[in-house]
């Protein structure tokens, strides 16, 4: 995965040339453009076949802000599904910085601890 590092591509943040964040299998690759996107898609799909890797289309997708034109996103002439938000790392992002989601599913995940506690509470009291 070190050759597909690529000085030239990806986008400028504080001062550092980003084009991808990685994480385990989550991967997330950062373009200025759609053309840009499927090179580097391209690149990462052949350096992925090299080692015996292959890319799940069916769970690829991208999303775009609204700067960018309509354009299809294919890899081997397969379309890549486009998507309004996402869940990366437990933490579901999108274009338009709405919070109200990441909020809802953490309010969500905080009853389910909860309850989770409130439920080993009992069953611990019950065996006393």
């Amino acid at each position: 995965m070190r050759t597909l590092e690529r000085d030239n591509m990806g986008v400028k943040i504080g001062g550092r040339q980003i084009h991808r964040l990685r994480f385990a299998d989550d991967i997330v690759i950062i373009t200025p453009d759609i053309s840009q996107t499927e090179r580097m898609l391209v690149d990462f799909d052949k350096a992925c076949g090299r080692i015996g890797l292959r890319l799940n289309l069916k769970k690829t997708m991208f999303m775009k802000n609204g700067l960018i034109s309509f354009a299809p996103l294919k890899l081997n002439g397969t379309n890549i599904s486009e998507c309004s938000s996402y869940v990366y790392l437990g933490r579901e992002i999108d274009m338009m910085n709405d919070l109200s989601p990441e909020l809802s599913r953490s309010k969500r995940d905080e009853r389910r601890r909860r309850k989770n506690e409130r439920l080993g509470e009992l069953s611990r009291a019950s065996r006393m």
